[in-house]
């Protein structure tokens, strides 16, 4: 009689444990679903402001962006998950995939490396993109060529840095803010902040402040606008190398970054969506290269 008790109270404990690691399990489920709901709802946000800002700037007769961020970041609430959004202009970053060995070295010295540990940071990294990477394909040369998709390569995200041998913490963390992994290769004259901008041939620090300086007051057009804003001293070192700067510079972005974060109260409550827009003639196209996480 006392076994059978015994037993019985084990099989309850059991059935007990069981119950509540089934509620745990179904809470954890719904609080992974409400977050990942919360995200699409913040990426069709994302869309819709992106569309809104792009219709403004055609009705005023201005570029798309003349600021790095498409869409100012915006904290969304749906009910109690709380969404991140963000859209940068992808020309306003380096490509990674993209990007020669002397820009990403030139982005590591404008981020504050040392001249060894630029010199370390980009032939690591092209030696990566060298066993790892598809053969790119080269930046479009006119607006008619505008690709439905951006091109992919070694990297999917800037992340994957911190798995590229010769990449240090330091290096990663330094590089960061700049980079990109979508977009055509070219720098947007009028979005790209200064460390980027020091990647442009003939470009150094000096440069690209002036070029930042003369934005504010209006949007550039062409690169011969950028050569008549220079300071005297420099001018003469950029008109050597006009030929590389006006392949390697744009004045409107053509794909931008859209990502979205959301964050509820649980640990399961966390969602993470990636995108690419199209900005093909000033419109919106569908977007590419979504992923969930």
């Amino acid at each position: 009689m006392l076994w059978a008790l015994v037993v019985a109270a084990a099989l309850a404990a059991d059935l007990h444990a069981g119950a509540r690691a089934d509620v745990r399990g179904a809470t954890a489920a719904r609080d992974a679903a409400r977050a990942r709901w919360a995200a699409r709802g913040g990426l069709a946000h994302a869309q819709e402001a992106l569309r809104a800002r792009l219709n403004a700037s055609s009705a005023a007769g201005l570029p798309p962006a003349t600021d790095t961020l498409v869409v100012r970041p915006e904290t969304l609430d749906y009910d109690g998950v709380r969404v991140r959004v963000s859209v940068v202009d992808a020309r306003a970053r380096v490509q990674l995939n993209l990007a020669p060995a002397e820009e990403l070295r030139a982005l590591a010295a404008a981020a504050g490396l040392s001249g060894d540990a630029a010199d370390a940071f980009a032939r690591s990294v092209a030696e990566w993109r060298g066993r790892n990477g598809p053969r790119m394909p080269p930046a479009p040369s006119g607006t008619g060529a505008v690709a439905a998709r951006p091109p992919t390569g070694a990297f999917r995200e800037v992340e994957e840095l911190r798995g590229v041998p010769g990449v240090t913490l330091e290096a990663y963390r330094a590089v960061r803010p700049w980079l990109s992994v979508a977009g055509d290769g070219r720098i947007n004259l009028n979005s790209a902040p200064v460390p980027v901008l020091r990647t442009l041939p003939g470009f150094g620090d000096q440069v690209a402040r002036a070029v930042v300086e003369r934005r504010r007051m209006s949007p550039f057009l062409s690169p011969y606008e950028v050569v008549a804003a220079l300071p005297a001293a420099r001018r003469l070192a950029v008109q050597d190398r006009l030929g590389e700067l006006m392949a390697r510079v744009a004045f409107t972005p053509l794909h931008a970054e859209v990502r979205v974060e959301a964050r509820g109260a649980g640990a399961a409550a966390r969602a993470r969506i990636r995108a690419v827009a199209v900005l093909a003639g000033g419109r919106l196209a569908p977007l590419a290269r979504i992923e969930e996480r």
